[in-house]
């Protein structure tokens, strides 16, 4: 009886071991965003000419004659769960074997780009939401601008800034947050992407236990 109730209970095991992988298995979904540039002054733009940037100008603000654009694209798994209630930065942007860091995770402001890997990033990416509703991401990098000038730049929701290693603004500007903030949102299958063959193997192993289990019950009926 030992034994039976042994084989009953691995066989319990490996079948919850089981479902418990296929939940957690990623599914990937690919999104793209964008956003503007607030008021960029005549002092920011001298900050921004010291560090080697002369793409931004005075006219570049997101309601100005000529915006800067400010787009990106991500990767992230929806299947991480995310909180109904209050605000929860969700790190749910994670590496993909086989998949470029640029394609995974980039966040750009005319010649500025920002890539998940980049050896800079002192927080983040993860996407924040505020009652289950996007409401931009959670990022920190320090990086060298054009010249070799130390740059910090973070973004807190659907805020972003740049700032020099005095803690002045060169750049302020924000992400399109809410139910629309994320746009094109589709399924993202890896190219290198196969069925997860643990849980399957689980259950193999598992109904192998079972039919251990059953064998000695067969035995004492033909006895």
């Amino acid at each position: 009886m030992t034994g039976k109730i042994r084989a009953f209970l691995v066989c319990l095991f490996l079948i919850t071991l089981g479902g418990t992988a296929v939940q957690a298995a990623p599914v990937y979904k690919a999104a793209d965003f964008s956003g503007g540039l607030f008021s960029v002054t005549s002092t920011f733009v001298s900050r921004l000419n010291a560090a080697g940037i002369n793409t931004i100008s005075s006219t570049s603000c997101y309601n100005c004659a000529t915006p800067t654009p400010v787009s990106g694209h991500l990767v992230y798994d929806s299947a991480v769960p995310i909180p109904a209630t209050g605000t929860a930065n969700v790190f749910s942007i994670g590496a993909i074997p086989d998949v470029a860091n640029a394609a995974i995770f980039e966040f750009s402001i005319d010649g500025l780009s920002f890539r998940f890997g980049d050896p800079g990033i002192q927080g983040g990416p993860a996407i924040q939401y505020r009652n289950g509703v996007f409401n931009g991401f959670f990022f920190a990098e320090d990086f060298l601008s054009p010249n070799g000038t130390l740059l910090s730049f973070s973004v807190q929701g659907g805020q972003f800034s740049l700032r020099n290693q005095q803690f002045e603004n060169l750049l302020t500007g924000f992400i399109t947050a809410g139910a629309a903030g994320l746009t094109n949102i589709r399924d993202f299958v890896p190219a290198n992407a196969v069925p997860e063959p643990s849980s399957l193997a689980l259950l193999g192993v598992a109904l192998v236990a079972f039919q251990l289990m059953r064998k000695p019950i067969a035995q004492r009926m033909r006895a």
